[in-house]
């Protein structure tokens, strides 16, 4: 049975009168180009035609190898690629940040959701997938003595507002039940008119109610 190229290794510069072993060395320096290969061909920034480069040998071999190797091809390493840098933007994010540091604190799993476009998929913007479930992720801005948001109409199965005091976790269902442009206080309801200027008074109960997401959603 003939052995491939890739098998044999490339020719030992050392007579074999010199090293009675020539075919076990000549293996050697096969095994150590083969991890050096495998170890470029990890790290999936790193084109063919770059690994080829480092290695002295042409960017279809390195394909050729990537392929016996049963590692990725060119187009699964770009891909691969681009889900690392889209994921890490996606942490990098200032409201993505805090609440993946928050779900860690209470061991849930947060991941981004992505959706397919014209142009390829995309991480969709300020939404998240906590424990299966979709969340929508907002921020709650402090005007005078009141917090205030827009509600938006973003898909989702919870509203997560990030404001000074916490985090509020809002159902759909309450959610759909806010004003379009909403302001509460920030304190407990004493009763008395003009607590809030959209005559509500229990936007303090979903103040950091997680409860709710605990159980991870059915697919």
């Amino acid at each position: 049975m003939v052995k491939s190229p890739l098998e044999i290794g490339p020719p030992c510069p050392v007579p074999y009168r010199v090293a009675k072993k020539g075919h076990q060395h000549r293996f050697s320096i096969y095994r150590r180009q083969h991890k050096k290969i495998k170890a470029l061909l990890s790290d999936s920034t790193l084109s063919f035609a770059a690994v080829g480069k480092k290695i002295g040998i042409t960017r279809e071999r390195v394909r050729q190898i990537a392929r016996q190797m049963g590692m990725a091809t060119g187009r699964e390493r770009r891909e691969q690629n681009r889900l690392k840098e889209q994921t890490a933007a996606w942490r990098a994010r200032a409201g993505t940040r805090q609440v993946i540091a928050k779900c860690r604190e209470l061991g849930y799993t947060a991941a981004p959701s992505r959706r397919d476009t014209p142009w390829g998929w995309r991480f969709e913007h300020d939404i998240l997938l906590i424990h299966g479930w979709r969340a929508h992720v907002f921020h709650i801005r402090a005007r005078g003595r009141y917090f205030a948001f827009t509600r938006s109409d973003a898909p989702a199965d919870f509203h997560i507002g990030i404001s000074p005091l916490g985090f509020f976790v809002v159902p759909l269902k309450e959610w759909k039940t806010f004003p379009k442009k909403t302001a509460f206080a920030p304190t407990a309801c004493t009763g008395g008119p003009g607590f809030t200027l959209s005559c509500r008074h229990n936007y303090l109960d979903f103040l950091e109610a997680w409860k709710p997401m605990k159980a991870k959603k059915r697919s």
